[in-house]
């Protein structure tokens, strides 16, 4: 894993949205949308951080589990259409990380939809909360785009901001 103080605080990638997501009228299926995020980040948190999830389940015996989510749907999102995908680490915890997903129209960057998600880092063995090691925390310490501890804000007054300042498409 790397540690370095220079990792970027957001990372993106681009995601084309695939008809077999989308239902009858070529929308992106509401349930889908935390496939893409999810997918986004480990992709990500690999290739930016050197944070192999799976390696990392396998070395440790711990594994990040999703204890909540919070969406919004801004923007209808079609088939075929390209989006980006933005993610970053708000907040992080002894045992929690709660991160934030944008997708955005990739071309005006509106955003499409966001969500917040709440993990729990939890023993493979025991199904118990563990601790994350030193070397997580530094990571976490030097890419957390609001600190250590729980958000100031509701994810509500996030979406307003989020409407506020996004361009209209």
């Amino acid at each position: 894993m790397n540690t370095e103080k220079s990792l970027p605080q957001y990372l993106e990638s681009d995601v084309l949205i695939r008809f077999e997501d989308c239902d009858p009228f070529g929308h992106l299926n509401n349930g889908r949308y935390i496939d893409y995020f999810l997918n986004a980040r480990e992709d990500q948190v690999r290739d930016n951080y050197g944070l192999d999830v799976y390696a990392h389940i396998k070395q440790s015996g711990n594994a990040w589990v999703v204890a909540s989510n919070q969406i919004a749907y801004l923007r209808e999102v079609k088939f075929m259409e390209w989006v980006k995908i933005r993610t970053s680490l708000m907040h992080y915890g002894s045992a929690n990380l709660i991160t934030e997903g944008l997708m955005l129209d990739k071309d005006t960057g509106a955003v499409l939809a966001v969500i917040w998600s709440r993990f729990t880092y939890i023993s493979m063995k025991t199904g118990q909360r563990a601790e994350h090691s030193p070397e997580l925390m530094a990571i976490y310490k030097a890419v957390a785009t609001e600190g250590e501890g729980k958000p100031n804000k509701y994810f509500e007054i996030r979406v307003k901001e989020l409407k506020e300042s996004t361009p209209k498409i």
